[in-house]
Order: C-alpha cells, then structure tokens, then sequence
C-alpha cells in the first residue's frame, strides 16, 4: 500500500511519518535548515507479512503545491494531517480537494499537536475536519488524534494503517508497464535512477523501455521494489530503476516510463472538466491554465469545444503522453488557485473533423469504463469506425489485450489510408447495402451516364464517415459487386446507353477521336471538322463522357478510354525505368510526344484519376486498369498501427 501525507504547512505531516516508520523524509539540507519540506521525502513501515507501507511525505506550503501534486499520483490512501492549535488552513482545503479530485481511494484524517491544545479543542476541530470531508468522496472517513510528543495514539494509527494494507488487493490495471517519475538522480557505478509509483503492469530486470514523451529508450538494468532488491515491480509498488542508455538529464520528474509498446504523444489533449465550485466559469472560456498531469506541472492553452459545455481542448507548446481516464488537476495561471480537475478523454485527437462531436459524446459517456465496454460503445455509435492503434495506445493495450477486447465484439477490419481500423460488421454490411443501393438509385436517374462519382454519393450516406465510405468502395470493388471506371462507379451489369441521335453522332466522332499521334483534336477543331455547332457537340461530349465513351482530359480535349489506358501505361513504363524514383513531366512529353502544354493536363488528369501521384516535381504511377480492384485489409493478419 502507498500512503501521502497531505496538509497544511507546519503541521506535522514530517514528523508523524518518522513517528510510524522511525525514518525522516527531509533529505535536502534546505529543508534541513529551514524545517520545513520542499520536495517529496519516502519512508517505509515494515510488516510482519506482506510488502511494506511506503509513504510519500509531500511539502505543505503553497509554492510547493505542483510538488504535492506529483507525490499523490497512484497513492492508494491519503493521510490529511491537520494541527489541533491551528485547525483547517487554506493548504488544508486545497490539498483535501486535490486528493478528492485526483480519485484516491481511501483518506484518513489525523489530528497532531494535541498536546498542545485542551481536549474540548480536540473536538471541536475534529468537528470542523469531519464536517470538510464530508463534502467530498470521502464522507464519514475517521478522523484519528495522536500527540508526537508522548507518543499518545501512534500505535492506534499504525495498526489502523495495517489493517488497511491488508485490505488493499492487489491491482488488476493490464498487462502494460506504466510508471510516472517523481525524482531521477546519478548513483556512482549504477547510472541514472529513476523513481516512481507503478501504475500499471508490472517491468523486470532486462526490459526494454521508453521515457515519454521524450522517446528515448533503455534497458533496465536492475530495480528495487518497496525499499528492496528486486527482480520485478508490480502496479501498486513504489519503484526505482537503473536505467542503462541513458545519461543524467534525460530523464526527469514529470515523465512516464512505460513498456516497449505504442503509446500517446501529442501536444493536444480532449478533456472532461470537472470545475470546483465558483470556477466553472474560468473553465468555460479560452485561457491560459497551469495543468498538473502525473507528476508534471505544464503550461497549456484551455479552450472549450462547442459539443458540450464541459468538453474541453487542452494544447501544450511540447508533445506530453496521457492515457484515456487520466485525471489532471487545473490551475489558474499563476498556480495560485485550484480551478478543478479533468479526466482525458482522447489523447490524440485529431486537428480537426466532421464527427468529432459524435466521437467525444462517446468518450465522455465511457470515461473510466473498462476498455471492453468502451470499446463496444465506440463501435455502437456514429461514426463507429476506430482506429486499433488509437484505441490500443489510448487504453494503453498489448496485443493480446487488443485482440481479446476485439474478439468480444463483431467487427469487421477495414484500411483507412493504409491505417487499421475497425466497424462493427452489422454497421459495415448496412454501409456496403447502402452504398450499393446508391449506386443502383443513380444508374436509374441517369441511365445514360457510366455512374456516380463517389463523391456524389455522400449525400445519399450522410452520416457515414468519409474514411469509411472509401473502404467500403474498395471493399465493394474488390468484392465484384461494383466496377470502377476511370473516377466513376458502377454495377457490373449496368451499361450506359446514348439515346439513338446520340448513338448516330458517335459513329462520327469516334473515329476522329482515336488518332494515331495521341492527341484528339479540340472540340472546336472537331465541330468544325463535323459541321456541328461546338456547343452542341460540347454537350454531346459530355453526355459521351458521362456514358463512358470519352475521358475529359481538358476543358477543349476528350481523349478514349484506350487512349488513356495507353498513357497509365506509359506513367508506369517511366516509373518503372526510374528505380522508383519517378518521372518529370519533360520525360513524359518525350515519351508521348504531346506538347508541353497537352503534356501537364494530361498529367494534371492522371493525377485527379488516381493513376498518378504528383510528388513535389516528380509523379509516381499507380499500376491500375480502367476497372481498378484493390485488396482491402485482412484484421487477422495486419498489426495495429498508431490511429489519428
């Protein structure tokens, strides 16, 4: 079990401490001199059976509160010390807040110097500190009086504290090493030590390793559990760990050690607010707040989300690392006043997005719900489509976990930009249903047209991720119950008809338009040619166009769908000889031998078509026929890779 001392300055949190454990927590000679805590001091009680009682002494004094912070992060109770001469004080009420905030668990109150006071003045602020945890998650916690001095209720305090540890189970937080730094130092033949809480998993002699948000890794070289050596530390210890590849600097309290494993860095963060009393109102507009997030204390840009008053972004000016259900204390600028704390909700949001409102709705309804249940939500409403390497970095997941968490749902793994995501399988089918439908609805209104772009066919999805809609094209495609066609969509049995005058005026043009050298003549070189007026052959091209007939290439030009099949050829002929370097448009115009001009639309079209891709000066082709089909992904045999 890990107890913190919380309370106001001066009123005995140090001492009470080395009255249970017989070890002094002020190591600094500052805080010698002065006799008063500046920094985080550690202590142990020894037990007779099981792992000790470390304890976390924190400063009481208002300059030192992003100190406190850091110390009561993954404690499993809190020990709120309060002087029987001097009563409640403002450090007081601001650390019993700060404990309520962050979630601990259990709290015990403790009443010292009350040998200096009468027995009445015992009660009565007893009284009043029972009267203060009432109005918090703690309610009827015991409020215990002990004197330094004759010793008087030490042992009643220790026994209490005891039976606590025995009560306290051990943590089910997932396979993952988690770990907040709280002090890091060089130690003379063993290199940098870092210290902290375990949050999580458990780490041993020999792992592989991460500082975030820095990134750097290492190798644990030994560590110590609960003041011992040993050979693995568990979620619920106090550890240190000798880190080797690392120099003195690199790491530093506010950082997190985690496993080997993917995890969060960004310098944005979508949070929960829970305002204290009198200061929603500083939350609800943009500002400037002091954040504390584990055992760093940041500077970050407040600024309210209009999907719900108290939804909320938080930017830094570095990346930091938090985990979905992370609890962040707030402050006012100056650090001088407790504003509220906030729980993390996504922490890796995107920069922006159409369903962002949906998302975050979700995430707050399954705000420290297990990953399964949070899952389940994500998938079950809009938009529906999660990516796995966002969901497994933000529940901080392994592979295993990850799988179990996917395989307690019917999911189907689709590619979103090359990253795995998933749908629920009855949301995917009714997609692709619809998207098919779609499809059908525009051959019926246009039966002369080849099919919809897939643009086109967002109205008739709305609701449906962009992404998502993408996959299901190429899923659709892959599958057979579609056919791309240069950037339309069509059934397999469709086929476009031109009405008869058409039909008749095509027996002309077509001719005209396969010509030898690759370059169809200008539509007002054609009516001329024709004897047609050039604007009704200019509809009659896009009509054609429409039906398949001819590509539109430039606003004056419509080149053959062969035509064009043998310019893909071409791009991937050059891309081919490049080594995978590319090729120039010059290179292109060589080869075709149109000119210049001709040569960057018709490159201009590749690249809108999707044939080519356009790469600062250089293209890259795309090895495709005018009825495209690509794989989609396979969710049993593809990794998950960081989401957005």
């Amino acid at each position: 079990m890990i107890v913190a001392t919380a309370g106001h300055v001066d009123h005995g949190k140090t001492a009470l401490v080395r009255a249970l454990t017989g070890e002094d927590t002020d190591r600094l000679p500052e805080e010698k001199r002065r006799g008063m805590s500046i920094d985080l001091g550690f202590a142990y009680l020894q037990r007779a059976q099981g792992d000790p009682i470390a304890f976390v002494d924190v400063p009481g004094h208002e300059r030192f509160v992003r100190n406190m912070a850091a110390g009561v992060h993954g404690i499993d109770l809190a020990l709120l010390v309060v002087a029987a001469d001097d009563g409640p004080m403002p450090q007081t009420l601001e650390h019993l807040a700060i404990v309520d905030l962050l979630g601990v668990p259990r709290l015990l109150a403790v009443l010292t110097k009350t040998d200096r006071v009468a027995p009445d003045r015992v009660e009565a602020v007893a009284v009043e500190v029972r009267r203060l945890v009432a109005a918090t998650r703690f309610g009827e916690a015991d409020v215990l009086a002990v004197s330094l001095v004759s010793g008087d209720g030490i042992e009643a305090l220790r026994a209490r504290l005891v039976a606590a540890a025995c009560s306290v189970g051990e943590r089910t937080t997932g396979d993952r090493f988690r770990m907040h730094v709280d002090r890091a130092f060089v130690i003379d033949g063993l290199g940098l030590v870092a210290t902290g809480t375990v949050l999580a998993g458990a780490v041993s002699a020999g792992d592989r390793v991460h500082v975030l948000p820095r990134g750097r890794a290492a190798r644990v070289r030994s560590l110590h559990a609960n003041h011992g050596a040993a050979a693995r530390a568990r979620a619920g210890q106090r550890c240190a760990l000798a880190l080797q590849g690392l120099a003195r600097g690199e790491v530093e309290r506010g950082d997190t050690i985690v496993d080997d494993g993917a995890a969060p860095r960004s310098r944005a963060i979508e949070v929960l607010l829970h305002p204290l009393p009198g200061a929603g109102e500083a939350l609800r507009r943009r500002s400037q707040v002091a954040v504390h997030l584990g055992t760093a204390a940041l500077a970050a840009q407040l600024a309210p989300l209009r999907y719900g008053p108290l939804l909320a972004r938080l930017a830094f000016a570095r990346e930091v690392s938090a985990w979905h259900g992370d609890r962040l204390l707030l402050r006012d600028p100056g650090a001088r006043r407790l504003l509220g704390a906030a729980t993390v909700l996504d922490p890796m949001p995107a920069e922006r997005g159409a369903t962002r409102g949906e998302r975050l709705a979700t995430l707050e309804r399954v705000a420290g719900a297990p990953a399964e249940v949070a899952f389940g939500a994500l998938i079950g409403r809009a938009p529906g489509l999660v990516p796995l390497g966002w969901f497994a970095a933000a529940w901080h997941l392994s592979p295993r976990e990850l799988a179990r968490v996917a395989a307690a749902h019917p999911v189907t793994g689709l590619a979103v930009r090359g990253v795995p995501h998933v749908m629920s399988s009855a949301r995917w089918r009714a997609l692709c249903d619809a998207l098919e439908r779609a499809v059908a609805d525009a051959h019926a209104a246009q039966p002369e047209a080849i099919g919809p772009r897939p643009a086109a066919l967002r109205p008739a999805l709305a609701g449906e991720p962009v992404d998502a809609l993408a996959a299901a094209i190429e899923a659709l495609v892959h599958g057979g119950r579609l056919v791309r066609e240069g950037p339309y969509l069509r059934l397999p049995n469709h086929r476009p008809v031109l009405s008869p005058h058409d039909e008749a005026l095509w027996e002309r043009v077509g001719p005209l338009l396969a010509a030898d050298d690759g370059r169809p003549p200008r539509v007002h070189e054609l009516a001329g040619r024709l004897a047609v007026e050039p604007q009704a052959l200019a509809e009659f091209l896009q009509r054609a166009a429409r039906a398949g007939r001819v590509h539109r290439v430039a606003p004056n030009r419509y080149f053959l769908p062969e035509t064009v099949l043998r310019l893909v050829g071409l791009a991937v002929a050059l891309d081919e000889a490049s080594a995978g370097r590319g090729f120039g448009a010059a290179a292109f115009r060589d080869r075709s031998g149109l000119g210049r001009n001709l040569t960057i639309q018709v490159l201009e079209f590749l690249d809108q078509a999707g044939y080519t891709q356009r790469v600062g000066d250089v293209r890259r082709a795309r090895k495709v026929s005018l009825e495209e089909k690509r794989p989609r992904w396979d969710a049993r045999t593809s990794n998950p890779a960081r989401g957005v």
